[in-house]
């Protein structure tokens, strides 16, 4: 069930509730505290909001950049693989696709929870025994692929738990909670000050949506995560696998007529179990 605001309608929840509160309830006009007030809080916050914005971005750039480079190494190990014989390459395959169902089943912020997953595909790779020179060239190449990956996926567990403490939040919305009693405050009532007054605390608003955003990883997700996530099971000639409660909220959203696996969840998070996965054909 959805219980994220989506940055669309907290605008549109901004614009009705500022409005009202423009026009029917004015304000005293000009007042120097007010003012005074205003600009100091302003200011603070546009310099916390910026600093803000900016880190996530670049936490969010890094994991960008870490998931999709584990996702190239993922096809490179399918690819070495195939030197081995079909029900080798098969179990590999099939270990892999457990590893990366897991990372659907858990959000990012649990990343972690897909390490036994990850585990299981090195110790089977690990125990393979070796008959030609080929294979023990590939095998060494896996192993440090591996190795690399691991290192990779303690990088992104750690930027997924990399959030902003309830300070920082503490400090951001007391800040705009100032801003936006003071604009109100010296609302005069007429039309420029009204629309004046709600495009400034609307946008105040859509700031700390973006930065909500970008400290919970959702934002533009579609376009770097699920897409990403659409390319790797299709190198690896894999059905994808998404969440249906995602296709439903319109947080993944699929190309016409793409086949995937949709799963849904009986119990609560984080319990996946007796999930219930069918293939479905996206519309």
């Amino acid at each position: 069930m959805k219980k994220r605001l989506d940055i669309h309608e907290g605008i549109f929840l901004a614009i009705v509730l500022f409005s009202s509160i423009a026009v029917f309830i004015p304000g005293t006009g000009y007042a120097q505290l007010m003012v005074s007030l205003l600009s100091v809080s302003s200011f603070l916050f546009g310099l916390f909001i910026a600093f803000s914005i900016s880190d996530r971005h670049a936490r969010l750039k890094e994991l960008r950049e870490q998931m999709n480079a584990g996702d190239a190494l993922v096809v490179i190990i399918d690819k070495f693989s195939s030197v081995w014989n079909t029900k080798i390459h098969k179990k590999i395959k099939s270990l892999i696709d457990d590893w990366l169902i897991s990372t659907m089943d858990y959000k990012l912020e649990d990343y972690s929870k897909t390490q036994p997953k990850f585990l299981k595909l090195i110790d089977y790779i690990v125990k393979l025994k070796l008959k030609s020179t080929k294979k023990e060239e590939n095998y060494e190449k896996i192993l440090d692929i591996l190795k690399e990956l691991n290192i990779q996926n303690k990088k992104i567990v750690y930027l997924t738990k990399d959030k902003m403490s309830s300070f920082e939040w503490g400090s951001i919305i007391i800040l705009g909670t100032i801003i936006l009693f003071c604009l109100f405050i010296i609302n005069n009532n007429t039309p420029a000050s009204i629309v004046l007054v709600v495009l400034l605390a609307t946008t105040l608003v859509l700031l700390m949506l973006i930065l909500r955003d970008l400290d919970q990883l959702i934002w533009k997700e579609n376009e770097w995560n699920w897409e990403s996530w659409m390319n790797v099971f299709s190198e690896l000639n894999l059905i994808p696998y998404f969440p249906e409660e995602f296709i439903k909220n319109k947080r993944i959203i699929l190309p016409k007529c793409t086949t995937y696996r949709s799963v849904k969840y009986p119990h609560k998070y984080p319990n996946i179990q007796n999930k219930i996965v069918t293939i479905k054909i996206s519309k």
